[in-house]
């Protein structure tokens, strides 16, 4: 659920994007780095998927995304798992907004696994925002 109060401010520095999967592939955003001192009350997580062809993403395919959350680098802690997309077929492109938890932690990146025999997705990329 989109946070009301947020002011939908961005930084270049909390802007990542990163290629899709190649077939039945995992990947995994480079970190971003809150801070210690930063209470993510008022944070969004902004991911933008983009359309997809029933070539890339069929009937039987899906992605699934994670955010990740820790205390070190490269954390490999499930914050929370957005709903699986599935081709049904194809798809076509969307933004996903989710406010952080005020108790994630210092770091946060986004894990996106393609399933069920998924083309070659690896020329499309998705963008991941933070929004303050």
């Amino acid at each position: 659920m989109a946070n009301e109060f947020a002011r939908n401010v961005l930084d270049a520095n909390y802007i990542v994007t990163r290629a899709l999967p190649t077939a039945d592939g995992t990947v995994t955003s480079t970190d971003f780095d809150l801070g210690t001192g930063l209470k993510p009350e008022n944070v969004e997580l902004e991911i933008t998927i983009p359309a997809l062809t029933a070539t890339q993403l069929s009937n039987t395919d899906t992605l699934t995304i994670t955010v990740q959350s820790g205390a070190s680098a490269s954390p490999t802690t499930e914050l929370f798992r957005l709903p699986v997309i599935t081709g049904s077929p194809g798809y076509a492109g969307g933004v996903l907004r989710y406010r952080l938890p005020s108790g994630c932690g210092q770091y946060l990146n986004v894990k996106i696994v393609a399933a069920g025999g998924t083309g070659e997705i690896s020329g499309s990329s998705a963008t991941i925002k933070l929004v303050f």
